[in-house]
């Protein structure tokens, strides 16, 4: 108990960055003392370290001031580098993925590590060369919403410190390091098994931890099904592969030893198998380029190790405990990454199944666990995903990571073309589940509700309750009962979600929700089916009707992914397939909220003139979409605009749009801008905020405020307003400093 306090103390202090809670931990340190529990003095100062470490990684990272502006510096490639040949704004281009530690700036001293993308390179960079770079830079930042990836706080856990791109660079030399070795091994891991698409692409992960041939499709296809863990080499593989050479040394290597070096009959047999698997797994970490999971999962086993070897009887929940606080002084800032906690959490799972009910349950209710712990981690759930799981981690387990390496080291192609065919009954089996599962839905867990019900399993776990059993079910409740907050007849809610440079509403009534625009997309994935479809999942919705105002991709780039989901409605139907037209005139009723199309007319130019402009009336409350029309759309517009209370500004923000005339017609209160952070076009556009300002409209911003969740029907006809970046600001969103409250 006392380790796993030290650690929760040193985890907490990470992930807020206070410096009340200190004062309250002195309190209890002092009256821990004067008790004899001399141990408690080291929360405070546990405490203090993780907030200094904190304070530390995002003081590290890059200067406000000098986002968007071009760096020369110095920089060795760390890792792999990836590579993806995409179609991207209508050609085939190269784009590599970089994570680099630089120096030498001037602007910019000290050391730090970066990610860039570099595009349209003519000679590909390799691992382990040293550079000479010009550079763009931005803090790491990222969208943010109530579903969907916190890239700020994942890239401080990772530490990186800037996320750009490269605009020139030269070589000045390459290191005959690690990393140039791995980079060989996958090349030839990938050319022996070129036949099978599935082995080429997941054999490099699996050996050396390179995941550049992982198409976009079969990474979602992994994470539906809840097996991505299979491909990122952690604690589960690590020890699988002292698992083999503990059983290797324990009936093979240890007898042969003592036969012939008689002095180590002093040791077990079991005592010196462990030798071959700290060594083996030491060695499968350096593979992987010694990652912070490869070297979590070697820290953890070491301590079994010492504790076994030393002939000392230490409860695995104890070893657990060390391993967890030793990982977190190494390396505080994990705290803050999904991974560790995942690791930690299957450790556990293994420990209570087999101490509970013995090894015999451990495949069945391993993936229910890892699937419900996944699913609050990552935002990633499927009815498939423990089925799936109960095949896929025997398989893994016992025949692909096996042949993988053992081909890989003895360079065997035979070997690993059985690997191979075991990734693709895998794959073949991941999309038979998918689809036969594909009409089963079940509600996303929250953070709270996930826990009620992780709680519940542990509770299923226990060899003996105070209660009876069946009373469990009731902690599953929170999950299984989540729902929107009620909305009255005639109000409606607003929801924008940050998806960057783009535009994706939800507009939701009583009982009905309507999608308008979906955002972007790219290669392999969208903004939709990271956020869009995590959030319907999470509240339990599902859109009747879905409006995309046109066909440009920052608008209907994800309507693949909504497809099949509601009637679709466009201004360009032509440009999105299996929709039908939106014409000005058309209108609908929902709980007492009216919905009106008052563009596009019989003629219209395409392109953004020919946005959907809808108009949503509720009880003493309106809201205008205009999509992205320009201002010549607006004059001929202006005799049937009625007054509004929210307008979506149009064309994010651009000058060519939300005139003057525009705003005195209709005269807003507020307004909102969906655009991306610092991008390209520069939007919103200082005359439009200087339009919105002289007439006195609050505006809001996903650029600067995250997801708006914008309710109209509060108390005293006053709007609901919550900005995602100020109702859940964590440390890591703002710039580093001391807070005490």
């Amino acid at each position: 108990m006392r380790l796993w306090c030290l650690s929760a103390a040193l985890a907490a202090a990470c992930w807020l960055g206070l410096l009340w809670p200190l004062l309250v931990l002195v309190v209890v340190a002092v009256l821990g003392w004067r008790r004899g529990r001399r141990w408690l003095v080291w929360l405070p100062l546990l405490w203090c370290y993780g907030v200094v470490q904190l304070n530390s990684g995002v003081s590290a990272r890059l200067p406000a001031s000098l986002e968007g502006e071009t760096l020369v510096m110095q920089g060795k490639v760390v890792g792999l580098p990836a590579t993806v040949n995409e179609f991207r704004f209508g050609r085939w281009r190269y784009r590599q993925t970089l994570t680099l530690d630089v120096w030498g700036a001037t602007r910019w001293p000290g050391m730090h590590r970066i990610r860039v993308n570099a595009y349209e390179l003519p000679v590909q960079v390799k691992a382990d060369q040293r550079l000479a770079l010009m550079v763009k830079l931005k803090a790491p930042r990222g969208v943010y919403n109530a579903t969907g990836v916190d890239a700020a706080r994942r890239d401080l856990a990772a530490g990186i410190d800037a996320r750009g791109t490269v605009q020139s660079w030269t070589v000045q030399g390459r290191d005959k390091g690690l990393d140039r070795w791995r980079q060989w091994l996958s090349d030839l891991v990938a050319e022996r098994v070129s036949v099978s698409p599935a082995g080429r692409a997941i054999l490099p992960a699996l050996v050396v931890g390179d995941r550049s041939r992982l198409s976009s499709e079969l990474w979602q296809q992994f994470q539906i099904t809840g097996g991505a863990h299979l491909l990122a080499i952690s604690g589960l593989h690590i020890a699988i592969v002292a698992g083999w050479f503990w059983w290797l040394g324990r009936w093979l290597l240890g007898p042969m030893m003592q036969r012939l070096f008689p002095v180590l009959t002093v040791f077990t047999l079991q005592q010196l198998a462990w030798g071959p698997a700290l060594l083996a797994a030491l060695g499968y970490a350096a593979l992987a380029g010694f990652s912070l999971p490869t070297v979590r999962a070697v820290i953890m086993l070491a301590v079994v190790a010492v504790a076994q070897c030393a002939r000392v009887s230490v409860p695995l929940w104890k070893s657990l405990g060390v391993a967890l606080l030793m990982v977190l002084l190494l390396f505080p800032l994990s705290a803050l990454s999904e991974s560790l906690w995942l690791s930690f959490g299957a450790v556990a799972a293994i420990a209570m199944l087999v101490t509970s009910h013995g090894a015999r349950w451990l495949l069945v209710l391993l993936p229910v666990m890892m699937a419900m712990l996944g699913a609050i981690l990552f935002q990633q759930w499927s009815i498939s995903a423990p089925l799936a799981n109960l095949f896929l981690i025997p398989l893994y387990t016992c025949i692909v990571v096996p042949l993988a390496l053992l081909g890989s080291l003895l360079q065997q192609g035979w070997i690993l073309q059985g690997a191979a065919t075991g990734t693709e009954l895998s794959v073949w089996l991941m999309a038979s589940l998918a689809s036969s599962t594909s009409g089963w839905r079940l509600p996303l867990p929250t953070a709270t509700s996930g826990l009620f019900a992780m709680l519940a399993l542990a509770l299923l776990l226990m060899p003996a309750l105070p209660f009876p059993r069946r009373l469990l079910p009731i902690l599953l409740l929170p999950w299984l009962c989540q729902r929107a907050a009620p909305l009255s007849e005639g109000d409606w809610e607003l929801v924008a979600f940050d998806v960057g440079q783009g535009l994706a509403l939800a507009v939701r009534t009583r009982e009905h929700l309507l999608i308008y625009d979906s955002g972007p997309s790219w290669p392999g994935d969208s903004m939709a089916r990271r956020i869009i479809l995590p959030w319907l999942a999470r509240k339990g919705l599902t859109p009747d009707r879905i409006i995309i105002s046109h066909g440009d991709n920052d608008h209907a780039g994800g309507m693949k992914v909504l497809a099949g989901m509601a009637p679709v409605s466009s201004g360009e139907p032509q440009r999105v397939p299996g929709s039908e037209a939106c014409r000005a005139g058309q209108q609908w009723g929902w709980d007492g909220v009216t919905f009106t199309l008052l563009w596009p007319g019989p003629e219209v130019v395409p392109g953004n003139e020919s946005s959907c402009v809808l108009q949503v009336s509720g009880a003493g409350s309106s809201l205008l979409i205009p999509g992205d029309i320009g201002k010549q759309s607006e004059y001929r517009l202006l005799g049937s605009l009625p007054r509004t209370d929210l307008l979506v500004v149009a064309h994010h923000g651009s000058s060519s749009s939300t005139s003057a005339a525009l705003l005195r017609q209709v005269q807003p209160a507020y307004a909102l801008v969906s655009a991306g952070y610092r991008n390209r076009f520069r939007h919103p556009h200082p005359q439009v905020l200087q339009r919105l300002g002289n007439a006195g409209v609050t505006v809001l911003r996903t650029d600067r405020d995250g997801m708006i969740v914008f309710r109209w029907g509060a108390a005293d006809n006053v709007p609901l307003i919550t900005t995602w970046r100020q109702f859940r600001e964590r440390p890591w969103h703002r710039p580093a400093a001391w807070r005490f409250w």
